[in-house]
């Protein structure tokens, strides 16, 4: 089975009921069925530790989070890449990598 470049898992995630840029932690979990609050959080402390995923976040208050849905995505592919590596891929490899 092929898998999805990171486009074509972009557009299956914004072909969801949900169809915004930016999702906030409710409706991202939504999107991604199976995500639970408490590794939402995880990935959120590690987006915001690395300055490439930063910018993917939005928190205009302590209750408020929005996430960027194509950095989101950026970041699981770098995640997973990266899954059993001791020496991590840069996220601009990532990109550069699965435009070919």
């Amino acid at each position: 089975m092929k898998r999805p470049s990171l486009a074509e898992l972009i557009e299956a995630a914004e072909s969801k009921v949900v169809t915004a840029d930016w999702d906030r932690r409710g409706e991202l979990m939504v999107r991604f069925n199976g995500l639970s609050a408490s590794t939402l959080n995880e990935y959120q402390k590690e987006m915001e530790s690395i300055k490439e995923f930063k910018e993917g976040i939005i928190k205009p208050s302590p209750s408020v989070t929005w996430f960027n849905i194509h950095v989101f995505i950026w970041y699981l592919k770098w995640k997973e890449a990266n899954r059993y590596l001791s020496k991590k891929i840069p996220p601009k490899e990532i990109l550069n990598n699965d435009k070919t």
